[in-house]
């Protein structure tokens, strides 16, 4: 116990010392050397046996203070004072649950009258952001979803727009659209336009189950790699043979199934474990929304512990749990994570009438 408090003490003046290195700095040329710092301090903490639950967390709160510090930086530089917008993280980064290999996935929301002349000083800043971001080790996102593209550049007014037509339609690009800007939080500057936009997308979706009823249909297309007599199914013809996917086919399931949870009952939290345990209405869903988060932070180890391995051996970083690194517990403790996945999903088909 005393090795352990030691060990914790010692994480946590790295990360102290971290961020108030990253506070300090005011050149891009000394935060992309920082950035390259704060990477080897997550594999460092990788190293630790930390839970996922308080590695991710870290990792959250050190790349949000970088970005905050890199959106500080070039602000100076554009002369913002006096326009009211935030930057949105999306995605994993809106939900707080990134790991050691990610992208960027950001927005803008604003408040102006003059809305195309706002929006085209917003997006010189915004480049030099993504671009910025980029050079610290957040790659740009290959989808464009990034506060430069002009789609993801809007007033407030434009975002209930476009959320609503996604929701009205409820066409293929728009279930893929919400999977990811659903997740938003405002991360830097005007948050309450990022809280009023989630309190009308809050009120406007719950009473509209056709749009989450095909969410709901479109989460249960993804399946867990478990076969027809109750074993894991690796791809053999993947990149990596005899693989799966712990991010898509793990993970994911519980990220999807958390998300229209929450949108179908109004619930503002944006992390997969906060919407789950926010779900319950009695102590026995409580036990089952337990169950389901010490699954989701299980299969989110195992992912962590395959970034850790792809780094020791100089490998590029992928979320590919190849079955020969898998040990019997490992994989009776994967098909057990499967099983709570498969109980949250036969949950929320249930809610829209929907066999799984």
């Amino acid at each position: 116990m005393i090795g352990h408090g030691l060990a914790v003490a010692s994480r946590d003046a790295r990360v102290r010392q971290m961020l108030e290195r990253l506070a300090a700095l005011g050149d891009d040329g000394a935060l992309i050397e920082a950035a390259r710092d704060l990477r080897g301090l997550a594999f460092e903490l990788l190293e630790d046996d930390e839970s996922a639950a308080q590695l991710t967390r870290t990792i959250a709160d050190l790349n949000d203070a970088l970005t905050i510090r890199i959106l500080e930086t070039v602000q100076a530089r554009h002369g913002l004072e006096s326009i009211r917008f935030a930057w949105m993280a999306l995605g994993s980064e809106g939900r707080r649950e990134q790991t050691v290999h990610t992208d960027q996935d950001n927005a803008i929301i604003f408040a102006a009258d003059d809305v195309d002349t706002v929006r085209a000083t917003l997006l010189r800043f915004a480049d030099e952001v993504n671009r910025l971001l980029d050079a610290c080790g957040f790659p740009l996102c290959r989808g464009d979803i990034m506060a430069r593209n002009p789609r993801w550049c809007l007033s407030i007014g434009e975002w209930r727009d476009c959320f609503a037509r996604w929701i009205d339609t409820g066409d293929p690009e728009a279930l893929l659209h919400g999977a990811i800007f659903f997740d938003f939080r405002g991360l830097w500057g005007a948050l309450d336009l990022a809280a009023e936009l989630r309190m009308w997308l809050s009120s406007y979706i719950a009473p509209r189950p056709v749009f989450l009823r095909q969410m709901t249909q479109n989460a249960l297309r993804s399946r867990p790699p478990v076969g027809v007599f109750g074993r894991l199914r690796f791809e053999r013809r993947a990149r990596i043979p005899d693989s799966f996917d712990i991010k898509l086919q793990g993970a994911g399931l519980f990220t999807d199934a958390a998300r229209i949870l929450a949108l179908s009952r109004g619930v503002a939290e944006t992390s997969t474990p906060a919407r789950l345990l926010a779900w319950p209405h009695s102590d026995y869903e409580r036990r089952e929304a337990e169950s389901w988060v010490e699954a989701f932070y299980a299969l989110q180890d195992f992912r962590l512990r395959r970034q850790r391995d792809c780094h020791h051996d100089g490998a590029e970083l992928d979320n590919r749990i190849p079955a020969a690194t898998l040990s019997g517990f490992d994989r009776r403790v994967l098909l057990a994570c499967f099983e709570e996945a498969r109980a949250l999903r036969v949950r929320i088909a249930t809610d829209y009438g929907l066999r799984y």
